[in-house]
């Protein structure tokens, strides 16, 4: 199995999305942005990652790679150490309940066959692990079965800070660790947590078409239809806001700064490039002129 590093880059946002976005006006359809003017000397540059997918396309992509090269600053979501692993899995625990209690017995057993089919996995192995972990393993399982990525291959967004600590960049993490998992577990009560993985368990035919689908979508850089695909993620007004909306705002409060001091490469979820909330919207609202670079 991956580690659960792995699975971590999953819940950084290709996976929760919004259905607000797609009430938004459209950016352009690409994954790959250059800014500029607003007083920057040098323009900076952000990319959408796809957070399932690793170091061997991230390298197949020249331009990207040739405007990371010459960065002195690399920014993500946060900044990834030795001590993530065992965070997440902290992170991940349930206190006072486990997935048999949550689930009826009806749906544990259905899960727990659809886990066991797609990796050999027993459910009971992970009984104390809250149900967007689950989700999680299983979509993560289910982009390695039909996208299959070599052995040495490495999460994008842990490849460019990999890289940058290599090539002595600067490095910034946009939030902490405690501030993401604030915003993408512990908003969600488990019971809300166990609704959406059953929205996925219950409709396998469609999370395998959503795979293939988002996978096509992002290699051609289709923001649009991304969008539309993360619409069938209901969330309320509150979860956007702090799924996404309320991030990208505190984000935008540093990446001036950073921009200004020396040519910037930001990596990002993909989906946080989007609508009038994004990031796109919002530097463009601050008097940046953002546009789109092919990946190629």
């Amino acid at each position: 199995m991956r580690s659960y590093t792995r699975l971590f880059f999953w819940l950084t946002l290709c996976g929760l999305s919004s259905p607000a976005l797609s009430q938004s006006p459209a950016v352009e359809n690409a994954v790959f942005w250059e800014i500029s003017a607003n007083g920057l000397s040098k323009p900076s540059y952000l990319f959408g990652t796809f957070h399932l997918k690793g170091s061997t396309y991230v390298d197949s992509l020249t331009q990207v790679m040739d405007k990371f090269k010459s960065s002195g600053t690399v920014v993500g979501e946060l900044l990834f150490d030795s001590t993530m692993t065992m965070k997440m899995m902290t992170a991940s625990i349930m206190k006072d309940t486990t997935l048999d209690m949550l689930l009826s017995r009806e749906h544990f057993q259905q899960t727990a066959s659809w886990l066991k089919e797609l990796s050999g996995y027993d459910l009971k192995m992970f009984n104390k692990m809250n149900p967007m972990m689950v989700e999680i393993l299983i979509t993560s399982t289910l982009q390695q079965k039909y996208f299959p990525a070599p052995a040495n291959d490495r999460p994008m967004d842990l490849y460019f800070q990999q890289r940058a600590k290599t090539e002595g960049k600067k490095m910034v993490g946009l939030e902490s660790f405690d501030e993401q998992i604030n915003a993408l577990y512990h908003q969600f009560s488990y019971k809300r947590q166990a609704d959406m993985l059953m929205d996925l368990v219950l409709e396998k035919d469609r999370a395998k078409s959503d795979v293939v689908n988002m996978n096509r979508y992002y290699r051609e850089g289709n923001l649009t239809e991304l969008e539309s695909m993360m619409t069938r993620q209901v969330f309320s007004e509150k979860e956007t806001d702090v799924l996404v909306n309320d991030r990208n705002r505190n984000w935008m409060k540093q990446l001036p700064g950073l921009m200004k001091e020396q040519p910037t490469f930001i990596a990002v979820g993909a989906l946080h490039l989007a609508g009038e909330k994004g990031l796109v919207a919002l530097l463009r609202k601050a008097g940046y002129v953002v546009k789109p670079v092919r990946m190629l």
